[in-house]
């Protein structure tokens, strides 16, 4: 691996964790700011396209369903294997897996399908497709929280 590979290794590192921490704290301009201006955030049943798409998405209620009409519940990601593939200088092939918590404990798991590319000196997410793998029973997915 070179040099360069390293510190974009790094800076790759660094953009998913900025990405995990905006987006469990409902920060969406940072997490919107985490994709390029013309990203993809592909989510099973439905395709948002463009970073004021996602700044909306992610600005509308949470998908966390609330606990009898309370205010949604925490969860929390926490990023694990992530194997990288630069597929040119300015652009990379990310799968990270993850592990979500919530007050269920191990709420649910999965894993991202990223693309990064280098715009202006920062590596940002040109496309994103997350996909879970598990579901607990007592998810607050299931609004149950």
């Amino acid at each position: 691996m070179t040099d360069a590979e390293v510190k974009a290794l790094a800076e790759i590192h660094q953009r998913l964790a900025a990405c995990t921490q905006a987006g469990d704290a409902r920060k969406a301009e940072a997490y919107a700011a985490c994709f390029t201006q013309a990203g993809v955030l592909e989510l099973v049943n439905e395709t948002i396209s463009g970073r004021d798409a996602i700044l909306a998405w992610m600005t509308a209620p949470s998908v966390i369903p609330a606990p009898a009409g309370g205010t949604p519940g925490f969860i929390s990601h926490h990023l694990t294997t992530c194997s990288v593939d630069f597929t040119g200088p300015d652009s990379a092939t990310v799968r990270t897996y993850w592990l979500v918590t919530s007050a269920a404990g191990l709420d649910h798991n999965g894993f991202y399908v990223d693309k990064l590319e280098r715009q202006h000196g920062q590596w940002l997410i040109a496309h994103r497709r997350p996909r879970t793998l598990w579901i607990s029973p007592a998810s607050v997915l299931h609004g149950k929280g």
